[in-house]
């Protein structure tokens, strides 16, 4: 079947869609000395944003409460947590199993699951051991630069996840306790063909489609995961229209996918047809969510530059956006489609 590639994307500036964030003085201190972001994530729950804190080793837990009184909402970050670990090397991606368990996929290291600790009084940065390391991608391989973790699906006692290799250009699968003492591994490689640095992940809340942002090839493929995914396995479909694809999210109804473009100053918003995904498809909006002077400052090669991290709230009406120039900024999802 012959499907033609969508209409090209109206471009949005993102100005006009801002959200308000009321912000304290302690967590403006913290996201001012971020540094270095990668990914960045809510919480099922909607009351915690996390955010990779890549060059300091470190995860940030930011406390959020979103008051939406007014025709627009407001974000309030008056709180955080900051955890530190020798198991943290080089913080990447990362999900939420549960709104207690966060799941660290650590580029120059392992993926660690981490019990978010319970407050301490003021003290706002704990030093945390993991609950699990997963080190091997199958019984004769280990896992390799894990860049990029998405739960597949979770419950108390375990999570189903998936990791992008980012260096060894594939995804692997993980079954993971959530719990302490003994537990067998269960670790496999999961697709292989056609990647070429794999550098985000995301699974429809339907679990029917996987996205990957596929680095090298300036496109995100898609992967029917309605059947049992093989290695040998072809996208089905592909987010085209991209520079260098980084982080990427599906809208909680799975009929958009929202794509941050590392090497533009963009996030890239693509529909389904029909809720589906297979075949090309181009943007249906490119969102401008950093100015001219922001986008050149962290322009130090033709990969860098543009947002790293995207995520969209539980209601799909609130996207988030990070990176090194502009930490934290986030979007009121209807304004961007106001205009048709």
């Amino acid at each position: 079947m012959n499907i033609s590639i969508d209409r090209p994307a109206k471009v949005v500036d993102g100005g006009r869609a801002c959200v308000a964030v009321d912000i304290s003085s302690p967590v403006q201190a913290v996201v001012s000395r971020l540094g270095r972001t990668e990914d960045i994530r809510f919480s099922p729950d909607n009351r915690r944003l996390a955010i990779a804190g890549y060059a300091k080793n470190s995860c940030f837990l930011f406390d959020i409460r979103i008051d939406r009184a007014a025709e627009r909402p407001t974000v309030g970050i008056h709180d955080y947590l900051e955890l530190r670990s020798n198991a943290l090397a080089d913080p990447h991606g990362f999900d939420f199993a549960g709104d207690d368990k966060l799941i660290v996929a650590n580029r120059s290291g392992q993926v660690t699951v981490f019990a978010i600790p319970e407050r301490d009084g003021n003290n706002r940065v704990h030093h945390v051991n993991p609950l699990r390391t997963i080190c091997r991608a199958g019984y004769r391989q280990r896992i390799g630069s894990p860049g990029s973790v998405c739960v597949v699906s979770a419950n108390r006692r375990r999570a189903d996840i998936l990791v992008c290799n980012n260096y060894e250009h594939r995804i692997t699968r993980h079954s993971v306790a959530l719990r302490g003492g003994f537990a067998l591994p269960r670790d496999s490689i999961v697709l292989e063909n056609t990647l070429d640095i794999p550098d985000g992940i995301a699974v429809s809340p339907d679990r029917a489609w996987v996205a990957v942002s596929n680095h090298m090839t300036a496109n995100v493929l898609i992967f029917d995961n309605r059947a049992r995914l093989r290695r040998s396995d072809e996208p089905v479909g592909t987010l085209d229209g991209v520079a260098y694809p980084h982080g990427l999210r599906f809208s909680p109804d799975g009929s958009r996918i929202y794509v941050a473009d590392a090497g533009a100053p963009f996030v890239h918003v693509y529909e389904a047809r029909a809720g589906d995904w297979r075949g090309p498809h181009a943007p249906v909006r490119t969102v401008t969510v950093l100015d001219d002077e922001t986008f050149r400052r962290g322009r130090v090669n033709p990969e860098e530059g543009g947002p790293k991290g995207v995520d969209v709230d539980a209601s799909g009406e609130i996207m988030a956006v990070t990176c090194e120039e502009r930490a934290l900024a986030f979007f009121h999802v209807p304004s961007l489609f106001a205009s048709g």
